[in-house]
């Protein structure tokens, strides 16, 4: 601080010195002569101000530097950083630790798997376990045959299948994880399938599409029949492995850790009145597992249990299937099949014997399950006279209508204007 001083004289004496000159005097000190004894006051206060000025910045400068913590001090709460900064803020901010680790953001979210997914919700762990239960003891043996999918003709299976799951071998697969398959499908060639011919008039369709395919596979959607309904996403966590996709397109600009799976409906289904054909609500949209390894041709299991919650179909069927996805309750078909047993009519058989063509439905799973609420404006009403049309029902009932001002009137009734208590000429007028 004392440096500072001495150069703030130091600088004080030279403007003294030049305004001396200018003014024609021999030295600085007779700038107090010429200018008189106040000039030299203010300029004296002058001086002073700034040697206090330059002691309380001084002073203030100290005081930050004391305030300056310990780069490995602990922080107990997040009161001194701001939300949303991007400073030393330690708490959540999961995108920088991604690009410090190359951990994903998913990776930290928690009870994603199976098995303890559900331990908070004990309703819905039970109505899990029942209906995985109920899924085994109905499904029938698997089914699988190998087959060239670009020459072999679906209607020879000779069945009309509820659920159809496709798992096209798409080129954006080799880029991204490189896959390998002896032939990549088109979108173009995708929609050439019979799908419309094997599904049943009421069914659901499951389609991976990738990163790059949603609006493709929607177009396959619509050219078999069907109406796009949900969207499964995929998100893929990198716990084993954690670092920067390094295989990124020219048009990509952002790493792409998800993948999606469309899922349409054919015919009318409702959630409501079908609960004989499918339980809804009981999963939801979203997958987050484990990113396979590079060149893995793997997709989440959770989708199979997924499809058998939702639709109590028990004719399945899984296009580009591999041995790896052979399942029970399960036709598997594709070049990746390496054995076949698959017979049409044993495989037609399974349906007509007991349970029939779906799972069923248990007492407890029927009360464990979640239901639609009831449709609104839905009134407990006499249904002998069948029409509700004019005034007598939505007026008389829910306003008091006109009915009730006739004649003959209980007295317990009176004052009740409308409704439907009158005895005579008043009662029920305008219909019910």
């Amino acid at each position: 601080m004392s440096g500072t001083l001495d150069h703030i004289k130091e600088k004080s004496a030279k403007r003294r010195k030049l305004l001396a000159m200018e003014m024609g005097l021999r030295k600085p000190a007779d700038l107090s002569t010429v200018l008189g004894s106040q000039t030299s006051k203010l300029l004296s206060s002058a001086e002073a101000g700034n040697t206090q000025d330059i002691k309380s910045k001084d002073k203030q400068d100290g005081e930050e530097l004391e305030k300056v913590e310990d780069p490995e001090a602990n922080f107990t709460d997040s009161s001194r950083f701001l939300k949303g900064t991007q400073s030393d803020n330690p708490h959540n901010d999961y995108c920088q630790h991604f690009i410090d680790t190359g951990e994903r953001p998913q990776n930290f979210i928690r009870d994603v798997g199976l098995a303890n997914r559900f331990e908070e919700y004990p309703k819905l762990r039970e109505l899990i376990r029942l209906k995985d239960e109920l899924v085994q003891r109905t499904a029938t043996p698997p089914m699988y045959q190998n087959c060239d999918m670009q020459t072999y003709d679906l209607t020879a299976l000779q069945n009309q299948f509820d659920v159809i799951l496709i798992e096209p071998p798409l080129q954006e697969y080799q880029a991204s994880n490189g896959l390998v398959y002896e032939k990549y499908w088109s979108w173009s060639e995708i929609s050439q399938l019979q799908i419309d011919k094997i599904a049943s008039h009421r069914a659901f369709l499951w389609i991976w599409c990738g990163c790059e395919g949603l609006d493709e596979a929607r177009e396959c959607l619509r050219k078999w029949g069907f109406r796009r309904c949900e969207d499964i996403c995929w998100i893929k966590t990198n716990h084993k492995c954690p670092g920067q996709n390094k295989n990124i397109g020219p048009e990509q600009v952002f790493q792409r850790t998800k993948e999606h799976c469309l899922m349409g409906i054919k015919g009318t289904v409702r959630r409501s009145t079908d609960g004989d054909f499918i339980h809804a609500n009981v999963d939801i949209d979203l997958i987050i597992s484990e990113e396979p390894a590079y060149g893995s041709k793997e997709k989440p299991v959770e989708l199979f249990h997924m499809i058998e919650h939702f639709c109590l179909g028990r004719r399945r069927l899984h296009i580009f299937g591999r041995d790896s996805t052979i399942r029970n309750g399960w036709l598997t078909i594709g070049p990746e099949v390496t054995t076949s047993n698959f017979d049409a009519d044993l495989f037609r058989s399974y349906f007509n014997r007991d349970p029939g063509p779906t799972t069923g439905c248990t007492d407890e799973i029927e009360v464990l399950r979640p239901k639609s609420p009831p449709p609104k404006n839905t009134d407990n009403v006499d249904n002998n006279s069948g029409n509700t049309r004019g005034r007598g029902f939505s007026r008389g009932f829910m306003r008091g209508g006109r009915g009730g001002r006739g004649a003959g009137r209980p007295p317990h009734t009176t004052g009740n204007r409308g409704g439907f208590q009158a005895n005579n000429r008043g009662n029920f007028r305008g219909g019910y």
